[in-house]
């Protein structure tokens, strides 16, 4: 009995030193595979300049600055055709309300790149006639608000406003305060034509936070192509000795021809050409 006790209890041992050397020589199994990466996150810059309200700026070129202003489209139809065949610079048109190619004008500036503004009526001191929708001296506030909106309403891709005649009417405050206002609702900018040296214009726009600027060269009170040479070259020679200025003329041959053939020189004389929201005051 105590012979097979023994037989056993070596049987034993052997089966479990057995085990132990193939536990520890058990070829190995395949690596656990790694875990995934996450998925990367798309950067938010797309959305985040989606939804942001605030436009990107571009600041003006260094040197000096002219922008020029073409102001009474609206009248008639060939200075439009001058829009779709030349002008091909930076450019703010003005642009009367309620005329037969108003928007016609409108629609040709905007796609040529140029800037479009409003040429609001303002009453003169001059007995002449007067546009539809004029801005009259003692008109309220309120009145004068209400008018620039149904001008405003009338012309598309505005940015900005600036008299038309108003010797007398950008020297009323009232009036000019509910002009201002309104701009302030569009976030648009006030130029003022500068028609009379009472002009309160510059202060109804800083009472209203609105962006402002101010003429300092007409390019066209002589219609003749030697007189507006003569003052495209008064308006550069300003612009050289201030940093900046804003030329204002009108949709005349002359003019147009002027312009045709002098501007696209000035960027090879270090002059920039702008438009007139490059130059706004805060």
């Amino acid at each position: 009995m105590a012979g097979k006790q023994d037989r056993g209890a070596l049987l034993l041992g052997a089966l479990l030193l057995g085990g132990l050397a193939w536990w520890a020589f058990k070829p190995a199994g395949p690596a656990p595979r790694p875990a995934p990466a996450p998925a990367a996150t798309p950067a938010p810059t797309a959305v985040v300049a989606a939804l942001s309200p605030t436009p990107v700026t571009v600041a003006p070129p260094a040197g000096p600055l002219l922008a020029i202003c073409i102001d009474d489209w609206g009248y008639l139809v060939v200075p439009v055709r001058r829009l779709d065949s030349g002008l091909k610079f930076p450019l703010t048109t003005a642009i009367l309300p309620n005329l037969p190619y108003s928007v016609a004008a409108a629609e040709a500036s905007y796609a040529a790149g140029h800037e479009v503004i409003l040429h609001c009526p303002v009453q003169s001191v001059k007995s002449i006639g007067r546009e539809k929708g004029t801005l009259l001296v003692g008109m309220s506030a309120q009145q004068a608000h209400d008018l620039v909106a149904g001008h405003w309403a009338s012309v598309p891709h505005l940015v900005g406003m600036n008299n038309h005649e108003g010797s007398a009417g950008s020297a009323d405050r009232a009036l000019m305060d509910g002009a201002a206002q309104f701009l302030k609702e569009k976030g648009a900018y006030f130029l003022d034509s500068v028609t009379t040296p009472k002009s309160v214009i510059p202060q109804a726009a800083k009472a209203a936070g609105v962006p402002w600027a101010r003429r300092r060269v007409f390019l066209d009170n002589v219609d003749s192509v030697a007189a507006v040479t003569a003052q495209f070259k008064l308006a550069v020679a300003s612009a050289r000795k201030n940093g900046s200025c804003i030329a204002i003329g009108h949709p005349r041959k002359a003019t147009l021809d002027v312009l045709e053939k002098l501007a696209p020189q000035l960027e090879a004389q270090g002059v920039h050409l702008v438009k007139v929201s490059a130059l706004v005051h805060p």
